[in-house]
């Protein structure tokens, strides 16, 4: 037919009357499945109330005699003469048998007062004996009289009653002379005033068959009793063990559902115990009740009928009238996407035709985006060493747009300057294809050598390649010296690349990576006194951790022009005079001093240069030995006074759970990596192992206290987390606090 200029064939609109037909069918075969419903409600609910009386009879008369002997069980572990037992070794003396006896006579007392019982043992795990009212043996032969599967092997079997404490049925088959029977153990441990001895366990055995002696199932009826682990305890009506339902869709205290079981379908009712948490199932075959539906289903399945033959005239007559979205929606697809509508084509292919062409230009739109990806990664990663991101948007949300994961809050930029090309040099010509090739080669073995334990990030920055460090194990700038002495050497071995690399601080969070770039690039600009090829560190720059104190050396203004004056109008003798008064000022006072300036000479090193460039160099390295000697002076002089402080330190606070290396710089004031790497450059210990070492040290002498408990003594010695003290244990000991105690 047509619409609006627009043709429609024919097997279009038999697909389109048939959607149609359903759609409107959809009113009738709801109401007619909620009256299906709610009929097959009532039978349910028939069903539940046939059953409902039995189940409950069975769970009270089950749950009463296990409480009865949960009652007898407490009754056994208080017998003076069982407890008394537990402390007993092998080999068994005259006097234990005698015990045995008396303890046996005792279980037969308690046999006989409750015939729901069928044996009652006691497992002495000391002596590995198991005695009975009738004899005693030991846990391999109770283990092959008594175990849950043939599958079982004995040290599974075995476990289960080492565990520190049992009270838990569980299903198992009694082996004897004759057929195996089905039965029900309960193990109950004996509570222990010292819990480091081994124990005894109570076991009481129950025929299944006694469980569910008194239940009288309605006609054609199986019961089945299922405990938490899916395991059928005892049932009735059956062959053989029923593929029973699983515990876990029995989800409510009590309910009805329906399963296929053996091929067959059965309604199976359920409730569940109070005390136990069993299930006591009943199952029914649904054929039973089935004939009672036969009328609704008649009534159901001609109403459905009828309502298919009036639909279908609904339908196609309100479809005459009604196609017209179709045709509207190609109209408006011819137009927009420029794709015409041919007269007697499928407007549905012609859909998918307008969907696949709209669905290939996004694939280009992504394929695109997906190319300028590293350009905006990078661009992302230059706006963040700027302190320059978009106000905007999120950086964590801009991370997640380019799947980066943060390992920790800590962070350390790397700045490398190419020095030299190597076998990448152009001969002086500009190539930047050969820029690219290298810059992408030192990126790519950056982000290798560090992203082996940390998380890296590169990018390029004013011709140099920037390297974001996200530390993923414990912060350490000697960790930082090892990636860029790694970097360096392979790009020199493999490549003949000569790189200077400078090194920043560690600092915590986002806001901290613009504040280590500049300290980079402050390092980097002292490449001009350390020269070309070196591994520069913020941290060793003068001034870079605390002021210069004042009068550290003598070198005032006015001296420094009358020095320049000298040199200006070529008056050797007065400069040397000059030079020589400032190194007396500055290394005067001490023997060493003294000695030093004998050795060094320098005025005899400054007269011998020929021209005032290499009186310059001299100058500068008789300063710069004066200078070095200085600090060396200052810092023996220290060494002694800070490690020995640091170390009290330690000892008097060893048990705070916040003591760390931060802790420590503010205490002396200074910044933790400073403090950190004087105390290793004067003692020769990281500050991490002496802290650790000083806590295990109390450790190992509390260890053998038996009154304290491990996780006590982690916290006495400051740890919060027993896990990292096990951790930090074994890392200085080699074995866990656990073992250690034992030997």
């Amino acid at each position: 037919m047509r619409r609006k200029g627009i043709r429609f064939n024919k097997h279009s609109v038999i697909v389109t009357w048939l959607i149609s037909y359903i759609s409107v069918l959809l009113v009738p075969i709801m109401i007619s499945a909620i009256l299906y419903a709610a009929t097959w409600h009532v039978v349910e609910s028939e069903i539940n109330r046939a059953n409902e009386s039995m189940l409950r009879q069975m769970e009270q008369a089950i749950d009463g005699n296990l409480a009865g002997i949960e009652r007898l069980s407490l009754e056994i572990a208080l017998n003076r003469r069982v407890a008394g037992f537990i402390n007993a070794q092998q080999p068994l003396t005259d006097s234990d048998y005698y015990d045995l006896v008396s303890i046996a006579g005792d279980l037969r007392v308690y046999q006989v007062a409750n015939d729901f019982i069928e044996q009652i043992y006691i497992y002495y795990k000391n002596s590995d004996t198991v005695l009975s009212a009738r004899d005693h043996i030991d846990s391999r032969t109770l283990y092959g009289r008594l175990r849950e599967k043939d599958g079982t092997s004995y040290e599974e079997w075995k476990a289960f009653f080492d565990k520190r404490y049992i009270r838990e049925y569980v299903p198992v088959t009694m082996r004897g002379d004759g057929e195996p029977v089905k039965a029900v153990m309960y193990a109950k441990s004996i509570t222990l005033d010292h819990t480091d001895q081994p124990g005894a366990v109570i076991v009481f055995v129950i025929k299944d068959s006694k469980l569910l002696d008194n239940i009288a199932p309605a006609n054609q009826a199986s019961i089945a009793v299922v405990d938490k682990q899916n395991r059928l305890v005892a049932s009735t009506g059956f062959d053989h063990n029923p593929a029973a339902p699983v515990y876990d869709r029995l989800t409510n205290k009590h309910g009805l559902l329906y399963e296929t079981i053996s091929g067959k379908e059965v309604a199976v009712s359920y409730t569940t115990s109070d005390s136990t948490g069993w299930k006591y199932v009943s199952m029914i075959p649904a054929e039973l009740f089935d004939d009672k539906m036969k009328t609704m289903k008649l009534l159901i399945y001609s109403s459905i009928g009828l309502s298919l033959v009036i639909g279908g005239i609904v339908t196609f007559l309100s479809l005459r009238k009604n196609y017209n979205p179709i045709s509207v929606l190609i109209r408006s697809l011819s137009v927009k996407s420029g794709i015409s509508f041919d007269e007697g084509s499928n407007e549905y292919g012609y859909l998918e035709e307008a969907l696949n062409t709209t669905f290939a230009e996004k694939e280009k739109i992504d394929q695109r985006l997906r190319r300028h990806r590293d350009a905006i990664r990078s661009h992302l990663f230059q706006s963040l060493l700027k302190g320059r991101l978009e106000q905007n948007v999120p950086v964590h949300e801009s991370f997640a747009a380019h799947d980066i994961r943060l390992a920790s809050p800590y962070f350390a930029v790397l700045l490398f300057h190419i020095d030299h090309y190597g076998k990448l040099d152009s001969s002086g010509y500009p190539d930047p294809r050969m820029d690219r090739l290298l810059h992408f080669i030192i990126m790519n073995v950056v982000e290798e050598v560090a992203g082996s334990v940390h998380h890296a990030f590169t990018t390029e920055m004013d011709d140099m390649l920037a390297c974001i460090v996200n530390f993923g194990a414990e912060p350490d700038e000697e960790e930082l010296r090892r990636i860029a002495a790694q970097v360096k050497s392979f790009l020199l071995d493999h490549f003949h690349i000569r790189l200077t690399a400078a090194i920043s601080g560690i600092h915590q969070e986002l806001y901290g990576i613009p504040h280590a770039y500049q300290e980079t690039l402050e390092a980097l600009e002292y490449r001009l006194v350390m020269g070309s090829g070196e591994i520069i560190r913020y941290g060793d720059l003068p001034g870079s951790d605390t002021a210069r104190p004042a009068g550290s050396y003598y070198y005032p203004l006015h001296v420094e022009q009358q020095l320049i004056n000298f040199v200006k109008t070529g008056d050797h003798e007065k400069a040397s005079a000059m030079i020589d008064e400032i190194i007396g000022m500055n290394v005067s006072g001490a023997g060493g001093k003294r000695d030093f300036l004998e050795r060094v000479n320098p005025v005899d090193r400054l007269t011998g240069c020929e021209t005032i460039m290499e009186m310059q160099v001299q100058l500068r390295e008789v300063l710069g030995e004066v200078c070095r000697l200085i600090q060396e002076e200052r810092s023996q002089e220290q060494s002694n006074l800070l490690s020995q402080q640091v170390l009290s330190f330690i000892k008097d606070r060893y048990n705070d759970e916040n003591l760390n290396i931060s802790m420590l710089g503010e205490a002396f004031g200074l910044t933790p990596s400073y403090l950190s790497k004087q105390f290793k450059t004067q003692t020769g210990k990281a500050l991490l192992d002496v802290i650790s070492m000083t806590r295990l040290e109390e450790a190992k002498r509390l260890l053998p206290d038996a009154k304290l408990s491990v996780s006590e003594i982690a916290r006495k010695v400051g740890y919060a987390d027993i896990n990292t003290f096990n951790r930090i244990f074994k890392k200085f000991e080699g074995i866990t606090p656990g073992k250690y105690r034992e030997l």
